[in-house]
């Protein structure tokens, strides 16, 4: 018998603007997600899903210490260089996809 996981790797990096932050990255996606993006028609709303899925963790907290969640909102407090590079990490499994370009 063969058991069914999770076989994607993780990667850590550092967003420019936050040192010593830590987002955790999957380098692709499970097939129920990439069905779930496949049904948007826009690029934002396919871009912010896509984030969310590849994501793992982050090093983010509130003003209580409490993990911020991976959502619209926060991922939309991130200053653009920061959103940049991890678009250009969600652009990677985007050419998996088959999807070749996304607007900005």
């Amino acid at each position: 018998m063969t058991k069914l996981f999770d076989p994607r790797t993780v990667k850590k990096i550092e967003l420019p603007s936050f040192p010593g932050s830590e987002v955790e990255l999957y380098d692709g996606l499970l097939t129920q997600q990439a069905i779930e993006i496949n049904k948007k028609d826009d690029d934002y709303d396919i871009g912010m899903n896509m984030l969310q899925y590849i994501i793992k963790s982050w090093s983010f907290v509130d003003e209580n210490e409490k993990p911020l969640p991976i959502t619209r909102e926060t991922l939309g407090m991130l200053p653009m260089k920061d959103f940049s590079m991890l678009m250009n990490e969600v652009e990677k499994t985007m050419d998996f996809l088959g999807k070749k370009e996304m607007k900005s």
